[in-house]
C-alpha cells in the first residue's frame, strides 16, 4: 500500500514512476482492480502462484512444467 514503493517497482520495469505516483494519489484503475480482486476471489484464489487458463483451468502453486503443458493441451483441444 506504500505508493513510493509501488511507483518504485513500476519504474523498474519501464513505467514512469510521476505518472504511477499520480495515479496512485487519485486511485485511477480502482474499479479495475477491484473487478480483478472480485474476480480472483470467485475463481478460489487463495495466494500465489495461481495460474487460469481460459477462464476454466486453474494451477494452484508452483507446480511441475508437465501440469502446465498438460493444462495447455486441454485448453488448446477446447479451442480449436
Amino acid at each position: 500500500a506504500n505508493h513510493t514503493v509501488l511507483a518504485e517497482l513500476g519504474a523498474s520495469i519501464g513505467l514512469d514512476k510521476n505518472q504511477m505516483l499520480e495515479a496512485l494519489k487519485e486511485g485511477n484503475f480502482q474499479s479495475e482492480v477491484r473487478k480483478d480482486i472480485n474476480e480472483a476471489e470467485q475463481l478460489g484464489v487463495r495466494g500465489v502462484p495461481f495460474f487460469v487458463f481460459n477462464r476454466k483451468y486453474a494451477v494452484s502453486g508452483a507446480q511441475e512444467p508437465q501440469v502446465f503443458r498438460e493444462t495447455l493441451e486441454t485448453v488448446w483441444k477446447e479451442v480449436k
